[in-house]
């Protein structure tokens, strides 16, 4: 049977599998089945796997092995801060473009009588420091504002915002899990208390993620029940895909430099193609964006069905984030930086990894110009 060719433009959503990753996992997953809690060799073989990758992780992040927690991705990173951390009386600051597993755990904080302030980006998809200092009140324990916009790639100053905090008693986490593998991450020099990652965005196994926690800050558990992660996460380890995410993150941080040129070319070869081939079109966020994420509005164009019909030519690209799959509603997040919402109808997030080639590019640029022409019609 024939293979048929897909281009994936969606890397922001997930990111395939590094190849040595796959290599890397299977042999773990064929020679090191042991239970890490075990006492026995096998056991201990798998255990010492798993703190290999911790050390090594806490090295390329510059911060103690400690200090880093193995969780199943940035979803559960984030639960375990906000439901580890903000206790009745609590007051807590959080944006309104953030991931839905921070979001959405609003109406539940409330119920449990802890405060809640959402502040906007603005105009250009950006959380101000001022904008977070000015929501600070006397019972303010924990901002959680994220590190990059998923849809928008807009990059907050988290640095500058981590200084603002510093000395004021108040904890600060950044969900980074769009950041990683796209930005450099050095934990010693961040004013950061703790800070969620998954390793599918920096092309490592889907499942698997971290949780940076800052020694002294003592956290509730999410997940109880056993010894694991210093009590801190009950459940037999995923071995094989600790070890993977190790590699994928050693990976992204040896070839940052070239990733981050070569991902900048294509993305200037496609928006030169777009340019010639007529097309009327804005890039969102432009001012202050991360390579890789293109958040895109094509005039007059419907996004969904924009999708739709590159889709059909097997070219993934995204309406909205992967996390609100399957809805065809306007992207929130376009709405909360005040773009009109016919606008916001007309985009769509194309993201850009290692994977593809400059044929992909000029493949996805013909197809939007023809697709385009044929919705206008």
């Amino acid at each position: 049977m024939q293979n048929i060719k897909t281009f994936y433009f969606d890397s922001a959503a997930t990111t395939p599998i590094d190849l040595e990753v796959i290599k890397l996992m299977n042999d773990i997953n064929l020679n090191h089945f042991g239970n890490p809690s075990s006492i026995h060799q096998q056991g201990q073989k798998s255990h010492n796997i798993i703190e290999k990758s911790r050390k090594s992780i806490a090295q390329l992040l510059e911060c103690s092995d400690s200090e880093i927690l193995f969780t199943s991705g940035g979803s559960e990173s984030n639960n375990i801060v906000l439901k580890g951390v903000l206790k009745a009386g609590d007051h807590f600051i959080t944006s309104s473009y953030e991931h839905p597993s921070i979001i959405k755990l609003v109406k539940e904080l409330q119920s449990k009588n802890i405060e809640v302030s959402i502040i906007k980006p603005n105009i250009d998809g950006i959380i101000e420091t001022h904008m977070v200092l000015s929501e600070i009140k006397e019972n303010t324990k924990l901002v959680s504002i994220m590190y990059v916009n998923n849809e928008l790639g807009t990059l907050n100053p988290i640095p500058e915002i981590g200084e603002a905090l510093k000395n004021k008693n108040i904890f600060f986490h950044s969900d980074a899990v769009q950041y990683a593998g796209k930005g450099e991450l050095n934990l010693s020099s961040l004013s950061i208390d703790m800070l969620s990652l998954g390793a599918h965005k920096f092309y490592g196994p889907k499942g698997i993620g971290i949780l940076y926690i800052k020694k002294g800050i003592d956290i509730e558990p999410l997940i109880s029940g056993g010894g694991q992660e210093n009590g801190m996460r009950a459940g037999t380890e995923n071995i094989s895909a600790i070890a993977g995410m190790d590699l994928a993150l050693n990976i992204a941080h040896s070839n940052f430099t070239s990733n981050h040129d070569y991902v900048k070319s294509l993305e200037n070869h496609f928006l030169k193609k777009l340019t010639e081939n007529n097309i009327d079109y804005r890039i969102n966020g432009e001012h202050n964006r991360i390579n890789g994420i293109l958040n895109i509005t094509f005039f007059q164009v419907d996004g969904h069905a924009l999708l739709i019909n590159l889709d059909m030519l097997n070219i993934a690209i995204s309406y909205g984030s992967a996390c609100s799959s399957g809805s065809a509603s306007v992207p929130k997040t376009l709405l909360e930086i005040n773009m009109p919402e016919e606008e916001a109808r007309c985009t769509v997030r194309i993201s850009i990894g290692k994977t593809i080639n400059i044929d992909d590019i000029d493949f996805l640029a013909d197809s939007i110009k023809n697709i385009i022409g044929r919705i206008k019609k």
